[in-house]
């Protein structure tokens, strides 16, 4: 039971993190259109797509489905998988014209670039912090070797 209340806790912390961003995308997009609120049914499909991307990012790196997988493998999981359930909510909420070939061309070239966008950020991101971290560890070893 524990361990099924963290993995509750962990869906939890990445979908309000996800539900977050794409709230303040959502309501950017539509001031810039003109809009000057946010429809109710907008905001459920986030609160959804939040919840199912926070339990595929869970699923990907968990070692319980991918024991041996490095992270690109990983990444192409979590891609695709997220890529589906776009696609889904797109064809079922009717968010373009669903019967239109060069729409899902655009579709998918626009998820593909928000996705490598976002994945080669957060690899940066993450690489500039490990090098720091890894500075204040040789800094705090280096002090307590001395003792």
């Amino acid at each position: 039971m524990k361990k099924f209340i963290q993995h509750i806790a962990a869906v939890k912390a990445v979908a309000s993190l996800a539900f977050s961003a794409l709230i303040m995308v959502l309501t950017v997009a539509t001031m810039l259109f003109g809009g000057d609120s946010v429809p109710v049914s907008y905001i459920w499909q986030i609160i959804f797509l939040s919840l199912i991307y926070g339990s595929l990012q869970l699923a990907a790196f968990s070692e319980n489905l991918f024991k041996k997988s490095g992270t690109p493998a990983r990444m192409l999981f979590l891609g695709v998988s997220m890529f589906a359930a776009l696609a889904a909510f797109a064809a079922i909420f009717a968010w373009f014209a669903v019967n239109s070939a060069i729409n899902w061309l655009l579709f998918a070239g626009a998820y593909a670039a928000v996705f490598l966008v976002a994945t080669f950020a957060l690899r940066t991101v993450f690489k500039i912090s490990g090098l720091k971290y890894n500075q204040m560890l040789a800094a705090y070893k280096a002090n307590h070797d001395n003792i």
